[in-house]
């Protein structure tokens, strides 16, 4: 027999499923969105650049790139991982990357008069400071490339 206390029972009982329901949703979610947000966090892998010996200030142009076609050449944005221009003074220069873990090599320049390029003599020798990873002194991606695959510490030095 329905009472009127029995309604209230019946409407009480369905609100607690429904906000039972609820909650088990949402810690479905949050649970999944947290363990996807910490998946790219896990994924990238620190790389810390200093040059040493810089000369003259001018704007660093330095390039990190995944590819041997992207580090041989300009102009080709295809396996660049990373870029910047900054400006710099005489000394050292650091900065962290967060990048995905992989084989990598860097190269960079200083243009000391800002004019946008690596300035060379007649013979094609730069005039500017430049360096690359391993400290090779020949534009060659096999040479100058290192692996990443959580932390690393490239020193380059001009």
């Amino acid at each position: 027999m329905l009472t009127k206390y029995t309604f209230a029972f019946i409407v009480n009982v369905d609100f607690v499923n429904i906000i039972t329901g609820f909650v088990n949703i949402m810690m479905k979610y949050f649970g999944c969105l947290s363990f996807i947000l910490c998946s790219f966090h896990l994924s990238a892998a620190t790389l810390d650049i200093e040059v040493q010996g810089i000369t003259k200030g001018g704007i660093l142009n330095l390039e990190i790139s995944s590819s041997k076609g992207a580090f041989e050449s300009d102009g080709d944005e295809n396996g660049v991982a990373a870029t910047i221009q900054e400006k710099v003074s005489k000394g050292s220069y650091q900065r962290s990357f967060d990048i995905p873990p992989g084989t990598y090599a860097i190269k960079l320049h200083i243009d000391e008069n800002e004019n946008g390029e690596l300035d060379t003599n007649f013979l094609g020798i730069p005039k500017e400071q430049y360096g690359l990873s391993n400290n090779t002194l020949f534009l060659n991606f096999d040479a100058a490339s290192f692996s990443l695959n959580t932390y690393k510490k490239v020193q380059i030095r001009l």
